[in-house]
């Protein structure tokens, strides 16, 4: 069993494609070591036309990075895991796509489970899009068709009390300022091409444009590339 530092590292992605969330990117392999492995969970995507071309898109975005010392495992049945298999990667990679059907094959497979106490034992996690926003307390966050009329807005509850939304543009700055006095919680927005890295209780705001928060007042902070704050 691999042995993890308790402590949170979290990256979590605006969305977008391999250019827009390119400098997250590098920072997630990057803290890969070499000859590493991790697990990537494209199944945000199943039923789109993307899906079956997940793991190929993997394999570009590593030779991307420079890292094809790396070697990853593409999961798409998430019922034959238990907490030991996860815990000899180095990191979870969660790919974007439809946020309802994601949390619900993962809740349902008992997948989140593993994923939280992977999470707590300092396991790293990528988090795109949906895969960023099941991290945090409620994924109510974004526009994605309910047709499996999933009913739970609950997340994983990792990102120390916050919600998440990506995708993020200016023009929803009321939207979300509602939405946090509405819900009682703070929450991160994020442009496509802008990501967060969490460690524990700091975060650092990572691409081209600022981080958003609206916290539970309805009042909004913005931090801007580079910085770092307390979350």
């Amino acid at each position: 069993m691999q042995k993890v530092k308790k402590h949170k590292n979290i990256y979590l992605s605006g969305g977008g494609n391999e250019s827009q969330s390119f400098s997250l990117d590098k920072l997630f392999f990057d803290k890969i070591p070499k000859n590493g492995n991790y697990l990537y969970i494209p199944i945000a995507l199943r039923g789109h036309k993307l899906f079956p071309t997940a793991n190929e898109w993997m394999g570009h975005i590593i030779k991307l990075h420079n890292r094809t010392d790396l070697n990853f495992i593409t999961l798409n049945d998430l019922n034959n895991y238990n907490l030991d298999n996860l815990l000899e990667f180095d990191a979870i990679y969660i790919g974007g796509g439809n946020t309802w059907n994601l949390m619900s094959e993962i809740n349902t497979s008992g997948f989140s489970k593993l994923l939280i106490e992977y999470i707590d034992r300092g396991g790293s996690i990528y988090g795109g899009s949906a895969g960023a926003i099941i991290l945090g307390d409620q994924i109510n966050t974004h526009n994605d068709p309910n047709d499996i009329k999933y009913v739970s807005h609950d997340g994983l509850g990792k990102i120390n009390g916050y919600s998440v939304a990506c995708h993020y543009n200016d023009e929803q700055s009321e939207q979300f300022k509602n939405w946090s006095i509405d819900n009682k919680l703070p929450i991160i927005c994020l442009p496509e091409e802008t990501g967060l890295v969490i460690d524990d209780e700091t975060a650092l705001c990572v691409g081209t444009k600022p981080c958003t928060i609206f916290l539970d007042d309805g009042s909004c902070v913005q931090h801007e590339p580079n910085q770092k704050f307390g979350i």
